[in-house]
């Protein structure tokens, strides 16, 4: 090679890097990630030979317009562990992902994929989140995934898993709620001995799962004629999730007599009105339906399940209001992915007896759905409220609710996944949560 072809082939490649580096910047531009969100942050980021690329790990692309990310990427933010590129136009999971080393947490939520290539799956990733695509096949290369924990598929065209995902050893949670699932994931099932949390709620293989209830367990709800419970200008917001949001109203409608210790009212009641979106869990809908029949439970043989006391005319449910708790722990972190934290103070309150006692009443809760065939999917200490008194006893016992329905669903105990949803461990029955 000339030293004239040598340094034009030097320009080339200096121009190269150049259109690269613009790219990042203009990509960095459109991060709500604050630390890098602005024009001069983007800029000196990506200046030759500056470090201070090497200490982005987080990327947030949150509706932005994007249906692409750079072939660079790896090159410029090597360090980069979390990539959130949520409500875009993808419509692949593209390629690059992979070749990010240190990429553990991904999600592609609310996007327009159709197709995961098959180099984007690869052993670092932990947590992958691609709920609400139009996803219709997993490749085989998720069997490269060794080290993932929490895999969320809701919303999707998904008819059957690949038989790699049994190498997903450390797979503990899947969300696979609203696909087109045929037949059972026995694969699932049968060969992750880690699984613990699992979603399949509104797939076509536990269609009649419902219908085989027994009718005289069903809670046939009374419309609650009140029309200022469906006015939310009316309710005090008392917390909002992925399936709705519940607010607290005043009502003087006469209600079950156990709801209030208030004979005559006014009653004060939660109302949960449940969103038409699907979410990480899967169809707010199909929540609602299973809450209808977990209150008939609650209203007959377990404290433990929060009572639903009737519908409002637009369908929301009317709950009773739990007063005086905190939540048993904080949801999972980016670091501990599929674990609940637990905060130490609030966990040395609680002596060893009233450990045992919240134990057996939930135990006795997941026991009492598992016979009406509901599986809670989401067993959580921070689904769990403990009452801040006790219940008046000598034990000095707290009351315990098991609360969000948003993973649950019904199955069939008698079908051939049935046990495998249910197990039995030391003649106790408990859920794969």
């Amino acid at each position: 090679m000339s030293q004239e072809q040598q340094q034009q082939q030097q320009q080339h490649e200096m121009a190269d890097d150049d259109d690269e580096r613009e790219e990042m910047r203009k990509l960095l531009l459109l991060s709500k990630t604050p630390e890098i969100a602005s024009s001069s942050s983007a800029s000196v980021l990506l200046e030759t030979n500056n470090r201070l690329s090497n200490n982005i790990t987080k990327l947030d692309l949150f509706q932005a317009g994007l249906s692409s990310l750079p072939e660079c990427l790896s090159r410029y933010l090597p360090n980069l562990s979390i990539l959130f590129c949520m409500k875009n136009q993808f419509q692949e999971v593209p390629k690059v992902i992979g070749e990010c080393p240190k990429l553990q947490m991904i999600s592609f939520k609310s996007n327009q994929i159709t197709t995961i290539h098959p180099d984007a799956l690869q052993c670092q990733l932990r947590w992958l989140i691609l709920t609400d695509n139009q996803i219709a096949m997993i490749p085989d290369t998720i069997g490269r995934c060794t080290r993932l924990q929490k895999c969320m598929l809701s919303g999707n065209c998904l008819r059957s898993l690949p038989a790699e995902i049994v190498n997903c050893h450390k797979l503990e949670l899947i969300r696979l709620a609203s696909n087109q699932l045929q037949d059972p994931p026995m694969e699932l099932l049968q060969c992750l001995p880690n699984l613990s949390w699992i979603g399949f709620s509104d797939n076509p293989f536990l269609q009649g799962a419902f219908d085989k209830i027994d009718d005289k367990t069903l809670y046939h709800l009374d419309i609650i004629p009140d029309d200022n419970l469906d006015d939310p200008s009316l309710g005090v917001e008392l917390g909002k999730g992925a399936s709705g949001i519940t607010r607290r109203y005043t009502t003087t409608t006469q209600l079950l007599p156990s709801c209030s210790n208030k004979k005559n009212g006014p009653y004060d009641v939660a109302v949960k009105e449940y969103f038409a979106n699907i979410t990480s869990d899967g169809n707010p809908q199909e929540e609602r339906k299973v809450s209808m029949v977990a209150s008939s439970i609650s209203s007959s043989s377990c404290k433990s399940l929060i009572q639903v006391l009737g519908r409002t005319k637009k369908g929301n449910l009317v709950m009773e209001l739990l007063q005086d708790y905190r939540v048993f722990a904080n949801p999972p972190n980016m670091e501990s992915c599929s674990r609940d934290v637990y905060d130490d103070d609030s966990m040395k309150s609680i002596s060893d007896v009233q450990a045992i006692a919240m134990v057996e009443e939930l135990l006795h809760a997941l026991d009492q759905l598992h016979q009406h065939g509901i599986c809670h999917g989401d067993f959580y200490g921070h689904n769990i409220l403990v009452s801040n008194t006790n219940n008046n006893n000598k034990d000095d016992t707290h009351q315990v609710w098991l609360t969000d329905f948003g993973a649950a669903f019904f199955y069939d105990p008698h079908s051939i996944y049935g046990p495998y949803i249910q197990r039995e461990w030391n003649d106790e029955r408990l859920d794969i949560c």
